[in-house]
């Protein structure tokens, strides 16, 4: 929408955003200016005179829009002028130069700036040659401090710029960093539902399908199962409520103790193997931790088709480690492998992760060919906040081996600063 009036025309004479930072300071600057100027005699009569102030406004304006070596011309010029007020007018005039010191603080190069601060000194010498017939008298007189602060002057705006500037990223940096974090927030809703409802929601259908085969035969064992139903669907909704209100301490104990119950309800043995004593996790690490072993334990139960599951937990060289093994299916013959390398910086370990398909996996429950799910992507996810890996490979038993490990220092210290 084009403007009118007074509002318009300043829009028009200062360039964007510098119209709030120079307006005052620039009508003070020329009230007094041409006070000083029209008071003093005049050698070239009231029209030079107006023709110099006209030129002054037209170097004022060029310096609010000129840039790099333009500008320093149009410093140097205006360093000029006010040369000629000075010895023609009156020699305290050539304080009013600092306007055009505070135009050079815009300059972009070293060498631009060394040229601009040139023109000032030449303009002190030019003044006190015509005057007082000394170039340099200006070094014995009060003139000396006066030109240091012009000279200064470019390089507080330059430094005021630049504060600008970097308070317009860390804006931009802070807006950037919210939309992460809510992004971070929502995908790590997404892993927790999916871990904690995977399992919850297997260990249901589990038990469901088992009080349908018995209900006829054995009613009072289908009647035991279908209690248990309701009383793992109430844990269910007390999960996702805690999931929602905030990431709570989940004991890797508490979920070994839960896997077990797991594949007991499907069928497959459980052997542990725990390493004593266990290194000490920080709250943050052990829950990591215990969501992955979630996770690869719902992923036994429901697609392995294993009698037997080991879980073995080791430390050593620094790193805590807890291998889940299965006898069951494998690695899907002839399956396509993905396998990425990765460095685990704090440490200085090579990561890598081998994805395959295990063979009765896609019709268990992907059936139409629906894509897989996030297990090991949701596993590595989480245990990489941590610099830790998951990986997962063919096992000892015959079926598949995951391994999750993390390291143990640098999870203490993560406890530490907690």
């Amino acid at each position: 929408m084009k403007r009118f009036g007074a509002d318009g025309f300043l829009s028009r004479l200062y360039p964007p955003g510098q119209m709030k930072r120079y307006l005052l300071i620039d009508i003070i600057v020329c009230v007094f200016l041409f006070y000083h100027v029209l008071r003093a005699g005049s050698p070239v009569g009231p029209a030079g005179t107006f023709g110099l102030l006209a030129l002054y406004l037209l170097l004022f304006y060029l310096g609010l829009w000129s840039r790099n070596w333009r500008l320093v011309l149009v410093v140097a010029a205006g360093c000029g002028l006010m040369a000629v007020f000075a010895v023609y007018y009156n020699l305290w005039i050539i304080l009013f130069a600092t306007v055009f010191a505070d135009f050079l603080g815009r300059v972009r190069t070293r060498l631009q700036l060394a040229a601009g601060m040139a023109a000032f000194v030449a303009m002190y010498a030019v003044v006190n040659a015509a005057l007082f017939g000394n170039m340099l008298v200006f070094l014995q007189t009060v003139q000396l401090p006066f030109l240091i602060i012009q000279l200064a002057v470019p390089f507080v705006v330059r430094v005021l710029d630049r504060s600008e500037s970097l308070k317009h990223e860390l804006a931009s940096a802070n807006e950037r960093l919210a939309l992460y974090a809510q992004e971070e927030e929502r995908r790590r809703l997404a892993r927790d539902l999916h871990d904690t409802l995977g399992q919850t929601l297997t260990m249901i259908k589990v038990k469901s399908e088992l009080a349908l085969r018995t209900m006829d035969r054995h009613p009072e064992q289908a009647r035991r199962e279908m209690q248990e139903v309701v009383r793992t669907a109430r844990a269910a909704l007390k999960q996702v409520r805690d999931l929602v209100t905030a990431m709570r301490h989940v004991p890797l104990e508490q979920e070994l103790d839960l896997g077990r119950s797991l594949l007991a309800g499907a069928g497959i043995g459980f052997e542990r193997k725990p390493c004593e004593p266990r290194p000490p996790l920080s709250k943050t690490a052990e829950t990591m931790m215990a969501l992955a072993v979630r996770e690869s334990l719902t992923n036994v139960a429901r697609h392995s088709g294993a009698s037997r599951c080991v879980v073995t937990e080791t430390c050593q060289d620094g790193w805590y480690e807890i291998c889940i093994d299965d006898d069951g299916g494998g690695m899907a013959a002839g399956a396509p492998e993905e396998t990425r390398t990765e460095p685990a910086e704090m440490m200085g370990k090579t990561v890598t992760e081998t994805a395959a398909v295990r063979p009765d996996a896609a019709a268990a429950d992907r059936p139409g060919g629906q894509p897989p799910g996030h297990g090991l992507a949701t596993m590595q996810e989480r245990l990489r906040l941590l610099q830790g890996e998951a990986r997962i490979g063919p096992s000892p038993l015959g079926g598949v081996r995951v391994t999750l490990a993390i390291p143990v220092r640098q999870s203490a210290e993560r406890d530490e600063l907690a």
